[in-house]
């Protein structure tokens, strides 16, 4: 089924405002060009090796296998050094592999795509300007080594120049984009270190929240001493008290542009991006004017939606309710039964490498890179609609369960693993261009499948050992038949059940003849060998269900219940003789292996029991032995 072409979106987490809408971007340029979207993620991203790092960038190992036509590399949202650099490690690995690193200028030879702030930030410069009058703008930017930082400070110079207006030496302070260049600019304000301007435009959010707040805890008047803008419009800008006047970036037309380039790069063709975004400005409390109500009803809306499914997971109990599965079903079953923790989800399709769950007997040896050839879809949820069971190529990247054939697709891809054991990976479908998965309940959930999915592996490990532990302890190790334990456990179950459906009790008794004397005259090895032919031969017998026990040295027992007829005996003995009249004649040893047996078959009742019956067989078997010894004299 799979006709479509694929863009991989390779990014550290999808956490945030601003990727978003560079995904939002990514997905309508790429849907109107008929390509199918992979947004490989993680969820944790540190410098340290752990295995559990190490299980969550394998994800990143589906590039090797896949037929993608390019990925766009977030490389900003892995700070951490070793990730990044197993993933250019990927890149570099596959031939002809096209990249587009998003927001960066690439030291890694790939192509760039940036993000053009310049306009944007401009826009908040005019509206000082123009709305309120300021002359004196002070610029506070990023760190001097982000080319980022150059990008919004010569927006900043450029609405200035416009208007007529010096920039002043100091007017342009390069920061971190953090908090502590703010907080150390407010002190110096309050201080007054520095001349006062009538306006300072921050190179984010951040600083420009933390600007505000730290001059108003010193006694600086915002705006009324000094106007604040921001840039890039987070959640905090928002919410603040003053609200922040800020702009956001033209992240849509990023992401489309990172598209179109991809597209070029893999086919020739020009296309142009869909939007000319270049941001939308936002009022705010600290530059003078009101609050944006509309846009912060609109936020705020989005943030209630998050909060309330933030609730619901929580409310739900959803990993203490997979942990209760006793059963591998039982668990899918329950992860099915909360698909709808997972907000605006179209389809989710849990796929699992064949035989994650294998049993070694070295626990240790297990898949830790790539993936199986064949991927099982365990879990299957479309809409509503249940199933799963098919198994695919992991080459095809998608479970052919989450495709469409009218349209392309959208889908989150991440790790299912417990630390460095990979169990698959988990594959969730949107539809609308407009990606608003919750990370923390995604997050949340994934965690939970993957705890929950090693908890019934290692529970159905423990009961295999379990039970091969306990089989081994009712079994005879030489011959394999029970052991005087299993007839301990079993043989008063079996009596009952004949008790009370009224079926015959079948107790045969055997020994096997001349053990002593083989074993004096041709050794303890043979004499192993005579009891191990002794036990098959009995093993012949058990067609209905009995139990074959070996009871001492050279004594076996055979008990059961069934709709025995008078001629069982004869039954059993021709059974036992024949074969080892076939073995003793092919055998080629200088002693023959035989048999004494003795029956018991009759119906039981409340004033008998077992002992009883194993009594007068035995008496039986000892009568059939001295009859034997008689004939052979």
């Amino acid at each position: 089924m799979k006709k479509r072409k694929t863009i991989a979106v390779i990014i550290g987490t999808t956490d945030g405002f601003y990727h978003n809408k560079c995904l939002t971007g990514i997905v309508r340029q790429a849907k109107s060009l008929d390509y199918d979207v992979a947004v490989l993620s993680l969820f944790t991203v540190t410098d340290d090796r752990t295995k559990h790092q190490l299980g969550e960038e394998n994800l990143f190992e589906l590039l090797k296998t896949s037929d993608i036509a390019g990925a766009v590399f977030v490389d900003y949202s892995f700070w951490a050094t070793n990730s990044k650099n197993k993933i250019i490690e990927i890149f570099r690995s596959i031939p002809g592999f096209n990249v587009v690193v998003l927001d960066n200028e690439s030291n890694y030879g790939f192509t760039s795509v940036m993000c053009n702030d310049k306009a944007g930030f401009a826009m908040t410069v005019d509206h000082l300007i123009e709305e309120h009058g300021f002359k004196h703008i002070m610029c506070l930017t990023g760190q001097e080594e982000y080319p980022v930082s150059h990008m919004r400070a010569e927006g900043y110079i450029e609405s200035m120049r416009k208007h007529g207006l010096e920039v002043k030496d100091g007017d342009i302070i390069y920061g971190d984009f953090w908090t502590m260049a703010a907080t150390d600019l407010a002190i110096r304000i309050a201080e007054h270190d520095i001349e006062w301007p009538e306006a300072i435009v921050c190179g984010n959010d951040k600083s420009a929240v933390t600007l505000v707040n730290e001059l108003i805890s010193r006694g600086v008047r915002v705006p009324d001493d000094i106007a604040v803008t921001g840039y890039d419009l987070g959640s905090e800008s928002i919410t603040n008290d003053p609200a922040v006047t800020s702009c956001t970036r033209p992240d849509l037309y990023t992401g489309e542009y990172c598209v179109c380039t991809l597209h070029k790069m893999a086919t020739g063709e020009t296309v142009m991006p869909l939007d000319p975004d270049i941001g939308v400005f936002v009022s705010g409390e600290t530059c003078g004017c009101h609050r944006d109500v509309a846009f912060a009803r609109s936020f705020n809306e989005i943030e209630r939606l998050e909060q309330d499914s933030s609730r619901n997971f929580r409310y739900c109990s959803f990993q203490e309710m997979l942990m209760a599965s006793d059963t591998y079903d039982e668990l899918i079953s329950n992860i099915l039964s909360r698909v709808y923790l997972l907000r605006n989800a179209d389809a989710v399709v849990l796929c699992l490498n064949k035989d994650w769950n294998i049993f070694r007997e070295d626990d240790n040896e297990y898949l830790r890179v790539g993936y199986t050839d064949e991927m099982t879809e365990a879990l299957v949820w479309t809409s509503g609609n249940e199933k799963a069971g098919n198994t695919f190529d992991v080459h095809e990247l998608f479970p052919p369960s989450i495709l469409l054939e009218d349209r392309p697709v959208t889908c989150y891809f991440n790790a299912v693993h417990f630390e460095d054991r990979c169990f698959g990976y988990q594959c969730i479908r949107f539809i609308d261009e407009e990606l608003n998965m919750p990370e923390e309940i995604y997050h949340s959930w994934t965690s939970s499948v993957c705890v929950s999915l090693e908890y019934i592996r290692v529970h159905a490990r423990m009961n295999l050992m379990y039970n091969r532990a306990f089989s081994n302890s009712i079994r005879d190790g030489m011959t394999g038949l029970y052991n005087r334990q299993g007839y301990d456990l079993y043989s008063n179950e079996v009596f009952n059940t004949a008790r009370e459906r009224g079926t015959r009790l079948l107790v045969v008794v055997a020994d096997l003849d001349d053990l002593k004397k083989i074993n004096d005259s041709y050794g303890h090895t043979e004499g192993d060998n005579a009891i191990t032919v002794a036990a098959r031969a009995l093993q012949t017998c058990c067609g209905n269900g009995e139990y074959c026990v070996r009871s001492g040295g050279d004594e076996f027992i055979i008990f059961g219940t069934y709709d025995y007829d008078n001629a069982i005996p004869i039954f059993y003995r021709s059974r036992i003789d024949g074969y080892l009249a076939r073995y003793n004649s092919s055998s080629e040893k200088p002693y023959h292996v035989g048999m004494s047996t003795g029956f018991f078959i009759d119906f039981v009742d409340e004033y008998t029991n077992i002992d009883q019956c194993f009594k007068i067989a035995d008496e039986r078997m000892y009568a059939n032995k001295l009859a034997r010894k008689k004939g052979r004299t």
